[in-house]
């Protein structure tokens, strides 16, 4: 009997400690379970705050394909300034042809034709507008008396030469017999051997169109370099022949002035200065006609019978123009041709005003 109830007492504590061990195990595999599954799934507690600024994220969320790119809109290009050279006496001048042709030449040219047709003796005409490019002539490869309107091209020579370096404004030149010219100038009244600048020489041809100064100019340069140089510019006539020229020829001559004093103003400018202030305000600078603030640089000549000008008329457009006569009535053409010269640039400045509307 206490045999029976010992094994009976063992075999229950034995039952129940592998109930135990069966227990335990179950409880601590399904601990280990749990434990795997809530790293596996990668889920948070709810009690688990999570930081705003923190971005979360399911494994099973998909992620979109960002939108295409929008395309980066094309600049629009800025415009090219214009061409040309700010100048500090006249503001911005246009290069050469590098404003849109006028389509006016033809119209122009039949006002001055008209004009010129109802005036005594002969005119020759040549127009160039600096800023179109755009030009006309009338009778204007005809060769006239020069008179003084070559003081321009001698003296445009000479600063050309200063430029170089081959002469220089200090320079002296003495005053000779051989100089000696009368009419127009001071210099004629000083005693031979009398000494002047280059400088001084050159603006006394100019403002005082001074014959013994330019003779002084003329001895420096060679007669026939200065003739050569007209002829290189594309004139026809040889200045030597007669002292003629024509029209054209200074037109050319005071186009290339313009566009010498573009690429160099400084320099240049004091020629235009001095053509700017001569003692004559007459003819293309327009006698009053030409409104106060429109500068004229201009070179006139006078013989008997003739009555000649050539200059840029620094317009809305700039323009060159060279009016030349002969078997005229030197007053009245003078008068004539400031007419001329205001109905010309009345013309330009409609159509230059226009293209700029």
């Amino acid at each position: 009997m206490r045999q029976y109830r010992f094994k009976k007492s063992k075999v229950y504590r034995t039952r129940r400690t592998v109930t135990m061990l069966i227990l335990v195990t179950v409880l601590l595999l399904a601990g280990i379970y749990v434990y795997n599954n809530k790293l596996g799934t990668g889920k948070i507690s709810e009690n688990t705050q999570t930081p705003s600024n923190t971005a979360t994220s399911s494994p099973d969320t998909t992620i979109e394909p960002s939108a295409e790119p929008t395309a980066t809109p094309t600049p629009t290009p800025t415009p090219e300034p214009p061409k040309g050279t700010l100048t500090e006496d006249h503001g911005f001048l246009p290069a050469i042809g590098s404003v849109e042709k006028s389509g006016k030449m033809d119209q122009l040219k039949a006002k001055v034709e008209e004009f010129i047709s109802k005036q005594d003796g002969k005119y020759g005409v040549h127009f160039i507008d600096l800023a179109t490019g755009e030009s006309f002539g009338i009778n204007d490869r005809d060769s006239y008396i020069a008179a003084s309107t070559t003081k321009l091209p001698m003296n445009l020579l000479l600063y050309t030469r200063i430029e170089a370096g081959e002469i220089d404004w200090d320079d002296k030149l003495q005053y000779l017999k051989e100089d000696f010219e009368p009419g127009t100038g001071i210099i004629q009244n000083q005693p031979f051997g009398t000494e002047y600048t280059v400088r001084e020489t050159s603006k006394l041809s100019i403002t005082h169109s001074d014959n013994c100064g330019i003779n002084m100019i003329i001895r420096i340069l060679g007669i026939e370099d200065i003739c050569q140089y007209i002829l290189d510019l594309g004139g026809e006539i040889y200045y030597k022949k007669g002292h003629r020229t024509c029209p054209r020829d200074l037109a050319l001559v005071t186009q290339e002035l313009y566009r010498l004093y573009l690429e160099n103003p400084e320099h240049y400018g004091q020629l235009i200065h001095d053509l700017e202030n001569t003692l004559w305000n007459d003819r293309i600078a327009g006698s009053g006609l030409l409104p106060e603030h429109v500068k004229v640089a201009h070179k006139i000549g006078t013989q008997v019978r003739t009555s000649n000008d050539v200059g840029i008329i620094f317009a809305t457009h700039p323009y060159v123009l060279a009016v030349m006569t002969e078997n005229v009535d030197v007053g009245v053409a003078s008068q004539k041709i400031s007419e001329l010269s205001r109905l010309i640039y009345d013309e330009v400045e409609a159509y230059a005003n226009k293209q700029t509307d």
